[in-house]
């Protein structure tokens, strides 16, 4: 039992320090460029934090760490619940519920549900909505469209498009781009990379 851990901590010990070597190198390498270029005022953002947010339009420079209630929102980073008309975020992670569109524009980690759309760049988590798109898709899909470039994961749908899939569709229209059967009604899937 003590073997399997020593050699654990002896792996763990060996990458923390490859990893501080390659920050020292990295941080020597951005001192060295910064000594070299010519001096620039200093940009700085500046970003709100809010735990609870009520709002009609948007502040996309804000960051919401809680609730949000708006009428159409947007907003940085979202970590919580959103309640809203329509959203929009850069990244969100937590639970979206919107009447007519849930959008984030990056990355979200999210349960986004709302009677219009839904959209993401890169999904890790469901989308339940008339209709769903996102270009990289992790999880589930489920409404009367769903869409993606890449999916990992089940779509459930009357039509459901996707350019590659590891995965199932269930539907009456199932296209798979990339599949040797690029269209099969009712089910549809491919198990392979």
């Amino acid at each position: 039992m003590k073997k399997p851990i020593v050699a654990l901590f002896a792996c763990l010990t060996l990458a923390a320090g490859a990893f501080a070597q390659q920050q020292e190198e990295a941080t020597a390498e951005q001192q060295q460029a910064a000594a070299e270029a010519p001096a620039q005022p200093e940009r700085v953002e500046t970003r709100t934090i809010s735990p609870v947010w009520l709002a009609f339009q948007g502040d996309e420079t804000i960051d919401i760490v809680g609730l949000r209630l708006s009428a159409w929102g947007k907003c940085q980073n979202l970590t919580g619940l959103d309640l809203a008309i329509g959203g929009e975020a850069v990244n969100a992670y937590g639970l979206q519920l919107a009447l007519i569109r849930n959008k984030v524009i990056d990355r979200a980690g999210a349960l986004q549900i709302a009677i219009g759309a839904n959209s993401a760049s890169e999904l890790t988590g469901m989308q339940v909505g008339l209709y769903n798109e996102a270009v990289i898709g992790k999880g589930l899909q489920v409404g009367l469209i769903n869409a993606t470039n890449d999916m990992r994961g089940v779509q459930i749908g009357l039509i459901n498009s996707t350019d590659a899939i590891y995965g199932y569709q269930i539907g009456l229209i199932n296209v798979i781009r990339s599949s040797a059967v690029t269209f099969f009604p009712i089910l549809n899937f491919t198990l392979e990379d």
